[in-house]
């Protein structure tokens, strides 16, 4: 009988160790399952406060550039506000890359190039939409120039413009001297993210 009990008493121990080890690491699991998601939200509020910014500072070029027409008056919309008289202007329906030109002796200090073959989607992030891939230069500001030994980052960057349109009665009206402008960054860590910005960039001087 005792060695019944002794056995008993081994088995026992045995099975409540098992089950100690087994809710410990249940309880590893979920502190680790806790941490990573923890940090991804982290990095994800990171990306998402980044891929903000660059979308502002998109729609503030934009802006920059019909005020410095007006110092000239010219067209509120003419591209660069350095050059001469009705040269290239904004066109609706078009996808524009904005960014600050760093060049040395640069009369204006913004550069506008337009996308002349636009795609966009999770299937064209390493192929087509490199054309708007966004890099880190020396200096760790946003350039689209990713073939330099600039670093390479995982945001893409466009301007869209478009025609602003009313309701007269049943009727779609055209606004002259106006866009509809969207500002849009994507991103791809571990999933799909974008985010937009919309606003109106008028002739306000002349509407």
């Amino acid at each position: 009988m005792k060695i019944f009990s002794q056995k008993n008493k081994k088995l026992s121990f045995l099975v409540w160790a098992i089950i100690g080890v087994f809710l410990f690491s249940l309880g590893l699991i979920f502190v680790f399952a806790i941490l990573t998601s923890w940090i991804n939200l982290n990095k994800y509020n990171k990306d998402e406060i980044i891929a903000l910014n660059l979308a502002e500072e998109q729609l503030e070029l934009f802006r920059n550039i019909r005020d410095s027409n007006y110092n000239k008056i010219y067209n509120y919309n003419q591209i660069d506000p350095s050059g001469t008289y009705y040269e290239d202007v904004f066109e609706t329906g078009s996808y524009y890359k904005i960014e600050n030109d760093y060049s040395k002796y640069k009369l204006f200090p913004i550069k506008v190039e337009k996308i002349e073959d636009f795609w966009e989607w999770i299937s064209e992030l390493e192929s087509k939409m490199k054309d708007y891939k966004l890099c880190l230069d020396s200096e760790n500001r946003y350039v689209y120039d990713c073939q330099r030994k600039n670093t390479q980052t995982y945001f893409y960057r466009y301007l869209k413009l478009e025609e602003l349109k009313y309701l007269s009665g049943s009727t779609e009206e055209i606004i002259d001297d106006a866009y509809k402008v969207t500002s849009k960054v994507i991103w791809y860590n571990r999933w799909y993210h974008e985010i937009e910005l919309k606003t109106i960039v008028t002739d306000w001087r002349r509407l």
